[in-house]
């Protein structure tokens, strides 16, 4: 029975998401109890290995639940087993820098996540009113944790699936479903008594809601339309369940056994697979299963073979704790409580062969040259910024104040500011004007430098991110729909729309790309590639697929296109536009988000380090290092200078040093 009918408000779905590739200032990290670093994991030896585990985040205390998106992820702390119920928070983390963005009460403990387009979907055993029968479930908006809806029940609700505009809601004992309206959680249909007993995962998949009946041995699937229940008999303890393609998957956590199943004739689909004692969670990641294990492993499994790869250890095998799952696109992110860990899981295919890498080495740093000085510091508004440098001027949008600012390189001192109205992703200069991408509204800003104000604002493709411009021509990277957006400068008219990946490649929270007359090189982070367009044709002809996931930057230049890995991984890589193949990958960078190239050498912004790495492009080889606090993100290079967004409030000028 529903106890509770009170929506803060009503949930309004926004038709576009504004994404950005954000920083936060130290004060919010340290609100909520400490930093969080990001550091990237290599080959270790022994049973369990962890060459598959891309980065690792440190959260303050035991992480729980977890659900991600390109760019960020949200996680629950949870309290000390045997601990009294209490309040604690989720998380929203920048993966780009490690921070935490946002924190969300929710009144209680969270204890499934689940993620509705612009919502983020909770249910949370409540504090402080244990009337209520333990269970609320809250809609909240994903960008910032602002509670838009709840709804209370009688019985606990341990996790929620989504189907079409539905929200369902499972209470474990008696296996109930209840469907509720996806804008105010409302309950749109009389409870769906599913069994007696324990009713312990919910999945949603191929049309169908699975549920998985524990105590008869039985998977469950439900029809979201008619409600209509087609039992089928698999005996064991199954617990887990996830769709992948045309089959459902199944853990029986009391064999430590995966079954398969036709979505349609729920046929059994091949022998048992053996996965070992007491499977704790199933995560479905494209073409992979993982399997969450109680000794702080996980195992992915070929969805299309049933072939298990090694164990991968994201976790002490002492007091590892519970393994929460979340997958995306093809790698899964995994928090575990007792190591207080969240860590990002990719496919072997993923991880290139160290023996075709150049490695950075950092155990020389306190005797490496600085390399460059910083000769100005301009103080700007901390938060996200989008930086462009030419056209007589270095532009700065500042998202928190809503402000464009001119600062003038003769003077180092800021000349104009001019209000903006929607957020900015990334900016660009050429063609006598400053361009700026507004993922919001799926729009491109026109800037006269002559006169400081907007001049046009130009419609492209779904949530534009990434912007370059070349003599005849600006390119636009739309991260929404995977295109790239050709705009001709003379009329301010979309000319070419050029799809560069499947669908399956949108919606990452930032894609850059880099153009000249000769080539446009964009980065898909959903499909592990770089992708070139001949802008003579505006044709995308070649994919080259790179051994890591290119989540930040993208420069072209000294006879290579580099790429950064940011969040996703500790690399930089090299392809060569010649042979578009990869040439090399730099691993051991900090964190590496921005890019440039300037002065014969590779300049990168190494987040983590606080520092403006400068490379040798030729060997790979890390030549010197320039410590300069903060944030550093953003590199530009012009007026014989290297300019560094720091997102906690500075513009930096470098003068390079030889």
């Amino acid at each position: 029975m529903v106890l509770v009918d009170a929506p803060t408000s009503l949930v309004h779905r926004p038709a576009r998401r504004t994404f950005r590739f954000a920083i936060v200032a130290a004060s919010t990290v340290l609100a909520v109890a400490g930093t969080i670093l990001l550091f990237a994991t290599r080959h270790t030896g022994g049973p369990a290995t962890t060459r598959a585990v891309a980065a690792t985040l440190h959260v303050p205390s035991h992480p729980g639940p977890v659900v991600a998106a390109q760019g960020a992820l949200w996680v629950a702390l949870n309290g000390n087993p045997g601990e009294r119920l209490g309040e604690k928070p989720l998380l929203r983390v920048d993966l780009g820098t490690g921070a935490v963005q946002r924190t969300a009460s929710v009144a209680g403990e969270a204890t499934s996540l689940t993620r509705d387009g612009d919502l983020l979907i909770a249910s949370v055993r409540h504090f402080p009113e244990p009337e209520l029968g333990g269970r609320r479930v809250l809609a909240l908006d994903w960008r910032s944790g602002r509670v838009l809806a709840t709804r209370g029940f009688a019985s606990p609700v341990d996790h929620v699936a989504i189907s079409s505009t539905d929200v369902w809601a499972l209470a474990t004992k008696p296996g109930t479903l209840r469907r509720l309206d996806g804008n105010t959680l409302a309950p749109t249909s009389a409870p769906l008594r599913l069994t007696d007993g324990r009713a312990l995962d919910v999945a949603s998949g191929a049309g169908y809601l699975w549920v998985t009946a524990a105590d008869e041995g039985e998977l469950l699937r439900i029809d979201p339309v008619t409600e209509r229940i087609r039992r089928v008999e698999v005996g064991g303890t199954p617990a887990s369940v996830v769709v992948v393609g045309t089959s459902v998957w199944y853990a029986d956590s009391e064999a430590g056994t995966l079954g398969r199943r036709d979505v349609e004739t729920l046929e059994s689909i091949g022998d048992p697979i053996p996965v070992g004692p007491h499977p704790t969670g199933l995560a479905a990641a494209r073409e992979s299963v993982f399997v969450a294990h109680d000794d702080g492993t996980v195992s992915r499994i070929d969805a299309a073979t049933g072939h298990i790869g090694d164990a991968i250890r994201v976790a002490p095998r002492s007091g590892a704790g519970a393994l929460s799952m979340a997958a995306v696109g093809s790698s899964v992110w995994i928090s575990s409580s007792g190591a207080d860990t969240v860590s990002r899981v990719v496919p072997e295919s993923a991880v290139g062969p160290l023996r075709d890498v150049l490695v950075s080495s950092r155990s020389s740093d306190a005797a490496l040259p600085q390399g460059a000085r910083v000769s100005a510091s301009i103080p700007i508004p901390a938060g996200f910024n989008a930086v462009a440098v030419g056209e007589g001027a270095v532009w700065v949008v500042n998202n928190d104040s809503s402000t464009l600012f001119r600062i003038d390189p003769g003077s180092n001192a800021i000349v104009a500011r001019i209000k903006m109205v929607d957020t900015a992703e990334d900016a660009a200069t050429g063609a006598s004007a400053l361009w700026i991408t507004h993922p919001a509204v799926d729009a491109v800003s026109r800037v006269d430098p002559s006169t400081n104000s907007v001049t046009a604002t130009i419609r492209v493709g779904t949530m534009p991110a990434g912007i370059a411009a070349s003599d005849d021509a600006v390119w636009v990277a739309n991260s929404g729909d995977a295109s790239v957006s050709r705009i001709d400068p003379r009329t301010n008219r979309v000319v070419a729309t050029i799809p560069v990946g499947p669908l399956r490649a949108c919606c990452t929270e930032h894609m850059s790309l880099s153009a000249d007359s000769a080539d446009v090189w964009v980065g898909l982070a959903n499909l592990n590639a770089l992708v070139r367009i001949d802008p003579r044709t505006n044709t995308a002809t070649n994919t080259v697929h790179v051994p890591y996931t290119p989540c930040a930057f993208v420069v072209a230049g000294y006879g290579a296109v580099w790429n950064s890995g940011g969040s996703c991984g500790d690399a930089v890589g090299h392809v060569d536009p010649r042979t578009r193949t990869v040439a090399s990958v730099i691993y051991g960078e900090p964190h590496p988000v921005g890019l440039a190239l300037a002065f014969g050498s590779l300049w990168v912004a190494a987040l983590r380090a606080s520092s403006v790495d400068r490379i040798d492009p030729q060997t790979g080889k890390l030549v010197s290092r320039l410590r300069v606090g903060g944030h550093p993100v953003h590199l530009r290079v012009g007026f014989g200078s290297i300019w560094v967004d720091d997102d906690t409030g500075r513009v930096l000028r470098l003068e390079p040093r030889d």
